[in-house]
């Protein structure tokens, strides 16, 4: 087995080649009798392929319910049934189209925005990637959106739902409000969205020293050249700090993860452990230590700045959890989400199956901070205000402690509001974005 681009061990097995005489030997008025066998059998042979995978590589694999994979009309129902709740949030199944368009072409189907209540119940845009269309019609973070087809939105109305299917050609009409309050009415239909994983870059001058801003949205093999172009910049403007923006990151590739991470930690870090993947007790042999391979242009930096909320998952706590053995990391924002495990993903006809199966842990045997990384200060995710706002609270509070080494002692809050990525599944909450 080798590890692939992607960071995952990816595993081809039991891939059957079903052909057009299998299909259709009969004569024609058995055919649709026989396309549903068929059918039938595909089914079941997929989910007895997942049954068997699970027993022998899932991490929580003695806690398996005993079923019978047949019992159930698709992999996607039975992964339902066999995820070891509630530790296992995670385990997922897809098609194997959308997995390598997410992990090997940072792509998706969608609007290629997301979404959050804000304090007064408006649903506002977090984030936006700079190839949709209503990014070049102008709609930006901060903006409200007002109206779906028709619908007010309001707390208690799932934008999910009222989106439709993540189909290319599913059209919505959209009002939205700008920050001057003005209304905006555009109808837009689902496309193939690139994602950029880097949605913002930027250097602030904090005193006597040059402090620069990273907002990184996922874990993406398209992620190395723009991570690369991103800490070249810093590079060149001899950055004595860096504040890591990963607010809504909800992971991705670990290869990417150990590739910001050696970026961060330099020279110093060479080597070093940066993470442990530690499989079932069935499994050990699999294990091992990734160590960091910093670049020779690594950054020269002392510490590092995170801002996190709970969507801050993955990759993104890898990141931090792996560092913090080797330099200070201070989490701004709130807790991070709590992910300390790891996938691999099986290919079986059209699907990618993946599940759970090891948990991480850091140099010093760190881990199992399935709660989150505790913030070290608290401040508020101001989605009135865009990236890069000095006077957005988060951001804030991380140039503040920067210039003056301490923090505001803002109080820990707790959305009672459901937030619309939290009502996402599988690789589609990974992404986060409608």
């Amino acid at each position: 087995m080798k590890k692939n681009s992607l960071g995952y061990y990816v595993f081809l097995i039991f891939i059957f080649s079903l052909s057009g005489q299998i299909l259709f030997t009969s004569c024609k008025k058995d055919d649709d009798i026989e396309v549903e066998e068929e059918e039938e059998q595909i089914v079941n042979e997929n989910n007895e392929a997942f049954s068997g995978l699970m027993k022998e590589w899932y991490y929580w694999y003695d806690q398996l319910p005993d079923v019978d994979p047949n019992d159930f009309d698709s992999p996607y129902e039975l992964m339902e049934e066999f995820r070891y709740l509630p530790l296992d949030r995670w385990s997922y199944v897809t098609t194997r189209q959308e997995f390598e368009a997410y992990y090997r072409d940072s792509k998706m189907i969608g609007y290629g925005f997301g979404s959050m209540w804000d304090q007064t119940g408006r649903l506002r845009i977090t984030f936006i990637f700079n190839s949709t269309d209503l990014y070049e019609q102008g709609v930006r973070r901060s903006w409200i959106i007002e109206e779906i087809n028709g619908t007010r939105i309001r707390v208690g109305v799932s934008i999910n739902q009222l989106l439709g299917a993540n189909e290319i050609g599913v059209s919505n009409d959209f009002v939205f409000i700008d920050p001057e309050g003005n209304e905006v009415g555009m109808t837009v239909s689902k496309q193939e969205v690139i994602m950029n994983t880097v949605l913002h870059k930027e250097v602030f001058e904090t005193g006597n020293s040059k402090t620069g801003y990273l907002v990184f949205k996922n874990f993406t093999t398209p992620s190395f050249d723009e991570l690369e172009e991103a800490l070249e910049f810093f590079n060149s403007e001899g950055i004595d700090e860096l504040i890591l923006d990963l607010r809504y990151n909800g992971g991705g590739a670990t290869s990417v993860a150990n590739y910001l991470a050696s970026f961060i930690g330099g020279q110093r870090v060479a080597g070093e452990p940066f993470a442990k993947y530690l499989y079932n007790d069935n499994k050990e042999d699999e294990n091992f230590t990734d160590t960091f391979d910093p670049p020779q242009a690594s950054l020269d930096i002392n510490r590092l700045i995170t801002i996190a909320t709970r969507g801050t998952a993955s990759a993104s706590e890898m990141v931090i959890n792996g560092l913090r053995p080797f330099m200070d990391v201070y989490i701004i924002g709130g807790d991070t989400y709590g992910k300390p495990m790891g996938m691999n993903a099986w290919y079986y006809n059209s699907y990618a199956f993946v599940p759970v199966t090891f948990k991480i842990a850091n140099a010093d045997d760190f881990g199992d901070y399935f709660d989150g990384l505790e913030a070290d200060a608290f401040a508020a995710d101001d989605i009135t205000r865009l990236f890069g706002d000095p006077e957005e609270a988060s951001l804030k509070e991380a140039l503040n402690f920067i210039e003056t080494g301490t923090f505001s002692g803002q109080l820990k809050t707790k959305s009672l509001v459901v937030q619309p990525w939290e009502q996402m599944t599988g690789l589609r909450r990974e992404i986060g974005a409608h």
